[in-house]
């Protein structure tokens, strides 16, 4: 009995010695399936599914044989992908079985690029093949009877960089170092068996003979695990067209593999690989067969590139772009002015970096006065305002109401306005309160204790001060005393407070008699006896002047000794409107105007004296066509007044 155990014993470990090395399946189609040597590459050929199987075909305990399914494709647009194995592995007395699913990160640079990073967990289960012990005393087989089957979980890892023609890898198995299987009844500590953590890099280069047509790959595969040698395998295979292939290779501590495959109606994969074991293992090692079949999943694809710019979708940045638009190297859509609007929709191919745009990129102007709203402080003009660069209405006068609808374009800058730009003029005598020195000058028919809201009728002079002759407070417009002696006290109605008897008369003249002083008289030629007012002005001057010399072409006599015959443009009655008159309206015509100043200072502007009726419908024809112009204020009308003499 000793005896056999020490002869089971001495077994195990040479079976040990020779299966770590063999604790990863012996495989050569990873050429066909890169996710057999890397979790990283899964979905790096596209989505399929696979089925291996590889066997001596002969019997012997120390055959090992190796049976596995993958599947495995892209998702996320290519950025990611899935993989999942089942396997059954028999090396010697050990049989692996288990199940593993994958997931995969790929990440690609502009160098067109990719780092993969993958990591696999799964099942395994581990049992001794009591069928494989050829002993002939089999019920004394201790340390066979009483191993244990295990089960246990376990991870790999792996990582990987392609560019170009160039692949590299590096994964690591058995993560975990599990202990797998272990002879009970004392004899563990010298009988278990342990999987090692293993770690398998990979190389390989596309070597282009002929473009589009024949490549050679070159790959090395190099095994290590602690307490073992490395073993390193060289492969290289003929490729046509990635139809057909044929290589072959070297396996260090094996033997020579020779592989062929090929893909039939671009879905089905065949692939065949010969095994044959030199040197001493040859007399251990039978020669083997392994068998690929693959099938391409439908509706996947490798370089899947789903906007059709020509950039795949796992180095398009931009995956939807829009069709036709011309793309850079990375798929994202030129876009000249960095307004996130293609070039190839945009209508505007130079908006300011930072400019709110419209959808196709077309800079907001919210108030279309043609300055963008990103520069405009005035996102409101008023609809057709003339505008600066920034967007700013003109307003000459800097009065905040803009010219386009200013009705004062020469308002004082300090001066309140109204909505029309005009300057507030709160009394009405007809200068703005930011000059007016007397804000509440009084009516003229007015001498009562309530201000009246029209006080235009007052005189006033350029600071807005009412006329006061004889200078006792009350103007006079309102004053019912026009001449009271100097330094006497009046009521509010500008009457001496005074006895008459003490009041010394100051002398006057007063030419036409009626009654008002020269000095005060408005008109010093009033027909006599005719009533005047406090200026001494007859009723006919004192009304309306255009009541008086208004007429209509047919009162006109021709050639007249009597009469001058005038054609009016324009009423102001206002001198500042006038000055704007001729100022905006008549500089740019050669016109010779002239003005009438009545007593009530209304001006009328002229243009040329007439003679005729026939001279008068004329000026008034032209006139009116002129008016379409704007530059006429009003409709063309006639005026007489007596010849002077």
């Amino acid at each position: 009995m000793k005896l056999l155990k020490s002869t089971f014993l001495l077994f195990l470990l040479a079976f040990s010695a020779f299966s770590f090395a063999q604790q990863l399946p012996l495989l050569s189609n990873y050429y066909i399936n890169p996710y057999l040597s890397n979790p990283a590459l899964a979905g790096s050929k596209g989505s399929n599914v696979f089925l291996l199987h590889r066997n001596p075909f002969s019997g012997g305990q120390n055959n090992s044989e190796t049976f596995l399914g993958t599947v495995d494709g892209l998702i996320q647009n290519g950025t990611a992908g899935y993989g999942a194995m089942v396997y059954n592995d028999k090396v010697n007395l050990i049989n692996k079985t288990g199940a593993l699913g994958t997931y995969s990160y790929k990440m690609a640079f502009s160098n067109k690029s990719i780092f993969s990073l993958g990591v696999s967990f799964g099942w395994e289960q581990n049992r001794i093949l009591l069928d494989r012990v050829k002993e002939p005393i089999t019920a004394e087989l201790v340390l066979a009877n009483s191993a244990t089957q295990s089960t246990v979980f376990d991870a790999n890892l792996g990582a990987a960089y392609q560019i170009k023609g160039l692949n590299i890898g590096l994964a690591t198995y058995q993560l975990f170092n599990n202990n797998a299987i272990e002879a009970k009844e004392g004899y563990t500590d010298k009988y278990n068996y342990r999987y090692s953590r293993h770690i398998m890099g990979t190389a390989s280069y596309r070597i282009v003979a002929k473009s589009e047509s024949i490549f050679i790959d070159p790959i090395i595969q190099v095994k290590a695990g602690k307490g073992l040698a490395p073993q390193t395998s060289i492969m290289t295979m003929a490729n046509f067209k990635n139809k057909i292939w044929a290589g072959a290779g070297y396996r260090q501590h094996y033997g020579v593999d020779f592989m062929a495959g090929v893909l039939l109606a671009n879905k089905l994969t065949l692939g065949y690989s010969y095994g044959m074991a030199t040197g001493t293992v040859a007399n251990n090692t039978p020669t083997a067969h392994e068998i690929i079949v693959g099938l391409k999943l439908i509706n996947t694809k490798v370089n899947k590139d789903t906007d059709n710019d020509g950039v795949p979708d796992i180095y398009d940045r931009e995956p939807n772009t829009i069709t036709g638009c011309a793309v850079d190297k990375q798929g994202v859509s030129a876009d000249t002015d960095q307004d996130r609007i293609p070039n190839c929709i945009d209508k505007q191919n130079n908006t300011p970096f930072g400019a709110p745009i419209d959808t196709q990129g077309i800079a907001l102007d919210t108030d279309n006065d043609g300055v963008i709203d990103m520069y405009d402080r005035q996102p409101n003009t008023i609809p057709n305002c003339i505008v600066d660069n920034f967007g700013v209405a003109a307003d000459g006068d800097k009065d905040e109401v803009p010219d386009c609808i200013d009705k004062e374009l020469t308002t004082h800058w300090a001066a309140k306005v109204d909505a029309d730009g005009i300057s507030i003029d709160t009394d009405k005598d007809g200068v703005p309160d930011v000059l007016d020195k007397e804000s509440e000058t009084p009516h003229w028919q007015h001498s009562g204790q309530q201000p009246n809201p029209n006080a235009s009728k007052c005189i006033v002079d350029a600071n807005g001060i009412t006329k006061d002759t004889d200078a006792d407070g009350v103007p006079d417009c309102s004053d019912a005393e026009l001449l009271t002696p100097k330094g006497a006290k009046v009521n509010r109605k500008g009457i001496s407070l005074k006895k008459q008897e003490d009041i010394i008369p100051e002398k006057s003249s007063d030419s036409d008699g009626d009654g008002i002083s020269d000095e005060l008289d408005l008109e010093p030629n009033t027909p006599i006896g005719a009533s005047v007012d406090q200026w001494g002005r007859s009723p006919q001057v004192n009304s309306d002047p255009a009541t008086v010399h208004r007429i209509d072409i047919a009162e006109i006599e021709d050639n007249s000794n009597q009469w001058d015959y005038y054609v009016i443009v324009g009423v102001f009655r206002y001198y500042n409107n006038l000055k704007n008159y001729q100022k905006y309206l008549l500089k740019t015509y050669d016109e010779s105007t002239q003005v009438l100043v009545t007593d009530q200072s209304y001006y009328y502007v002229w243009t040329r004296q007439i003679t005729t009726k026939a001279d008068a419908q004329a000026e008034v024809s032209r006139l009116t066509t002129a008016r379409l112009k704007d530059y006429i204020v009003g409709n063309p009308w006639l005026w007489r007044e007596p010849k002077k003499k």
